[in-house]
């Protein structure tokens, strides 16, 4: 199964794939870590990096650009050693660029996750900060952001919030409690769009881990493997 690990700059993807990688080798699974960031060297024992191919900061001299028009040449040019970069394993993680946006709205980030999934089952990993979840207002965003996602990439996508070692994920009963109390116009707003929930894993359960201490990864690991499983509804 591929496993395409995607989200907010500072979410801690890397550190996600980074533990979740070796989470699963302990449980004796072959797996496998893939960097797709050129901008950013892998913090993790990565089996292919496509920094061996495209790496932005050259990039950026070779072709005369700034940090942005690099990056975006440098997922350009990334699409084209994409099948030297696709691997098989029983978990094959996708660590993709720190800048969310590079990969869920270019086309050539699109292409990407596409012949990813053409490969093998696939799931899309969307992580997010915890801490970026503790407002009624950030919460309602994260369910849009999932649903983009999923759509945009043409996969299944599951919501795991991370750093819950640092902070408590807030329930949807919580969440929608603290907007009814604001009342007005922006509340009833904020109430309607959580009927993206509808269209997110969230509605099954919530996906809390923490990639630093390790918790939570039994149940990510069990999140991932109900999504293909006609057996059960991630309950």
């Amino acid at each position: 199964m591929n496993l395409i690990v995607i989200g907010p700059a500072g979410s801690g993807k890397s550190a996600l794939v980074s533990s979740f990688s070796q989470f699963l080798k302990e449980e004796g699974y072959d797996t496998k870590a893939v960097n797709l960031d050129p901008a950013s060297p892998p913090v993790y024992d990565a089996f292919k990096d496509v920094r061996e191919f495209v790496k932005t900061e050259e990039v950026m001299v070779k072709e005369g650009l700034g940090i942005n028009g690099a990056l975006i040449r440098s997922m350009d040019m990334s699409l084209n050693y994409i099948d030297e970069l696709i691997v098989k394993s029983d978990f094959t993680i996708y660590d993709t660029p720190g800048q969310m946006e590079l990969f869920v709205y270019l086309n050539s980030g699109i292409e990407i996750a596409k012949k990813i999934g053409k490969s093998d089952a696939s799931v899309c990993i969307f992580v997010v900060d915890t801490a970026v979840a503790s407002t009624p207002e950030n919460y309602v965003s994260i369910l849009a952001q999932n649903a983009v996602v999923s759509l945009r990439l043409d996969m299944p996508t599951l919501t795991v919030f991370n750093k819950v070692d640092v902070r408590k994920v807030p329930t949807i009963e919580e969440v929608r409690s603290k907007i009814r109390e604001g009342g007005g116009v922006l509340s009833e707003l904020m109430e309607g769009l959580l009927d993206f929930m509808n269209v997110t894993t969230a509605r099954y359960r919530t996906v809390a881990v923490s990639a630093k201490s390790g918790e939570g990864l039994d149940d990510l690991l069990c999140a991932v493997n109900e999504v293909f499983c006609s057996c059960g509804d991630l309950s």
